[in-house]
């Protein structure tokens, strides 16, 4: 386990964080997101 995060982060989250670049934005939501509203 790594120290400080929290064990609900799966290895897969922690795979899609470390491969994102600057000015990349990830959005962690439930199903009521109005995603289709926000997209660019």
């Amino acid at each position: 386990m790594l120290k400080g995060i929290s064990p609900l982060i799966t290895p897969e989250l922690l795979y899609a964080l470390s491969a994102m670049g600057h000015g990349d934005a990830l959005v962690i939501a439930d199903a009521n997101f109005p995603a289709k509203r926000v997209a660019a």
